[in-house]
């Protein structure tokens, strides 16, 4: 049985039967019939949205052949995006063997290691085990000649410690050598850098130098009480099943299918030195993670949609100011940030290792990345070419323009010279 109205109600009901009742018999010319209402403005159409380019393979492979026609043994690059993975390889990862250069190799990523360094510090930070703004010295008591270097100025590299890497590879091949089977601790490198003079005021210009993130290791190691290969493992490796990624300072070997690394020697027409064994201790959290082009895409795109960080904290991350004066190049806390010619933004690092030149990056959503290698070192342009993999693979085919004064290729290709690759590592060629 219906419910009766509330009276109310009934009488809002009455009132409005009474008007369209009044309405139905006034005539058409009555003054108070309701004016004809305006059309509405039209809506103007939707803008499309931007369409994602897809990867000029082509040209990423045009790329690893100018790497090694500028002096790598090998090279190869994979991208991954929405519509999954695609690989690309060409010469060999072992000179001596003939074997060809394989996506699924490992090899060492250098500098790379440096965002794995940061996410750790950055967790630790939202753990409240540290304060980025507070001085390193109030965590490591005594360590640095300076209470005004934060932590935030390691993680930017705006600290003024001195690169140390920049004397004991003076002489590349030597320096090498030199270091090849040596175990530092991470007092004997801090030393190394405060031994020369500081570049910077804390907090002024841009100076990169790897010992910033050994610092970073020390402070991993300090509010953790374990060794930086176990938070590397706890807090990454193994929640991304990253299972071709390893720490194993100071062990000398590549476990598994690897990429084998060739040193330039600083004399033109000198032969490649083998630099696959060594410990790494000279780099250690600034530069000895281990892993493979899948893994690095995993890596990437993880941090970039947030699994690793929370929002706020990758926000702190990602922020950026120059590093150079070309208005494509910047770094965050432990991330580098290029914008390339199509405007696409991608966030990574690259890495310098003897042997080994590694570009791991991704747009900021997470959903394309790229890591890319050529297995050699101090040949700078072999690391140029090698970087020319992002304009292919995140801006997709370039339209040739038509001929201009600066065009000097047939058909009017652009003559786009690349930036020279920066310099993780001293590059004596």
């Amino acid at each position: 049985m219906p419910l009766p109205l509330p009276s109310h109600r009934r009488l809002t009901a009455s009132a409005a039967l009474i008007a369209a009742l009044a309405g139905v018999l006034a005539p058409a010319t009555s003054a108070s019939a309701a004016p004809t209402p305006a059309a509405p403005a039209p809506t103007a159409p939707a803008a499309a949205p931007a369409r994602t380019p897809a990867p000029d393979m082509a040209g990423v492979v045009a790329a690893l052949e100018s790497a090694m026609a500028n002096g790598a043994p090998g090279a190869m690059a994979r991208y991954l995006g929405p519509d999954g993975a695609r690989e690309r390889a060409v010469g060999v990862r072992d000179r001596r063997s003939g074997a060809a250069m394989d996506t699924r190799a490992r090899f060492r990523i250098g500098s790379v290691t440096k965002t794995f360094s940061s996410v750790v510090l950055l967790q630790l930070v939202e753990e409240d085990r540290l304060t980025l703004d507070a001085p390193v010295n109030s965590y490591l008591e005594g360590l640095l000649p300076d209470d005004r270097i934060t932590v935030r100025h390691l993680l930017t590299h705006r600290s003024g410690l001195a690169d140390y890497t920049n004397a004991m590879f003076e002489r590349t091949v030597p320096g090498f050598e030199a270091v090849r089977n040596r175990v530092f601790s991470y007092q004997e490198l801090v030393d190394l850098s405060l031994a020369e003079p500081r570049t910077t005021e804390p907090g002024a210009a841009y100076a990169y130098s790897n010992a910033n993130f050994v610092v970073v290791g020390m402070l991993i190691e300090k509010l953790t009480g374990r060794p930086v290969a176990d938070a590397y493992q706890r807090r990454i490796i193994k929640p991304l099943r990253l299972d071709a990624t390893s720490y194993v300072h100071p062990d000398t070997r590549i476990r598994g299918t690897h990429v084998r690394g060739y040193l330039h020697p600083d004399e033109a027409g000198e032969p490649l030195v083998d630099s696959t064994e060594q410990t790494l201790s000279w780099a250690q959290s600034a530069g000895a993670v281990i892993s493979s082009p899948a893994d690095l895409n995993t890596f990437t795109s993880a941090l970039m949609r947030g699994r690793l960080l929370s929002p706020a904290t990758l926000e702190e991350m990602t922020t950026v100011t120059p590093t150079d004066a070309t208005g494509t190049r910047f770094y965050g806390l432990g991330l580098r940030r290029y914008d390339l010619t199509c405007g696409t933004q991608v966030y990574g690092h690259t890495g310098t290792v003897q042997g080994y030149y590694t570009y791991a990056f991704s747009t900021r959503d997470g959903r394309r990345s790229l890591s890319a290698l050529a297995n050699t070192s101090n040949h700078g342009a072999a690391n140029t070419a090698l970087g020319d993999t992002l304009e292919a693979a995140f801006c997709g085919k370039k339209r040739s323009p038509a001929p201009t004064a600066r065009s000097t290729a047939p058909g009017g290709t652009a003559d786009r010279v690349p930036l020279p690759a920066e310099r993780d590592l001293p590059e004596r060629r």
